[in-house]
């Protein structure tokens, strides 16, 4: 039996500088800007749950998912988690369909590293931001 120290994971789409928010519908984070993602389900393995995360808050699809990092949301300030919850953050490449609202995603944004900054999100989730924007700025 394997054991997946993996809680959670997350989705980045990166489309002309801007990346794809969603605002969290429900508690704990209502209210908050996120990149797509949530919890694994029983028997699914980090990339299923990212590819059916996306599709649920969003409607898009992503021909390909590549794991990019792990954070541990305890760490973030705010954390509504008193122990480690690790998520996987996986960039998504080859996304097809219209991004709307689904699920427990109140809204969809497409915002730059600066509206990130100013907006309500985690810390966590602006230093993966900026992680991916320099890598990408150093691939051109």
């Amino acid at each position: 039996m394997v054991i997946s120290l993996i809680h959670g994971v997350s989705v980045i789409c990166r489309r002309d500088g801007r990346f794809l928010l969603v605002e969290r519908g429900r508690e704990p984070w209502k209210g908050w800007l996120a990149f797509p993602g949530g919890s694994l389900e029983e028997g699914e393995t980090p990339v299923e749950a990212a590819r059916r995360e996306l599709m649920e808050e969003t409607g898009l699809l992503a021909e390909k998912l590549t794991h990019f990092t792990t954070v541990d949301l305890s760490q973030d300030s705010g954390s509504a988690y008193d122990t480690s919850y690790y998520l996987a953050v996986y960039r998504a490449d080859g996304v097809t369909g219209d991004a709307v609202a689904a699920d427990d995603a109140a809204a969809i944004l497409w915002l730059d590293l600066m509206e990130m900054a100013r907006a309500k999100i985690t810390e966590s989730t602006l230093i993966v931001a900026r992680q991916v924007a320099h890598l990408d700025e150093g691939m051109q």
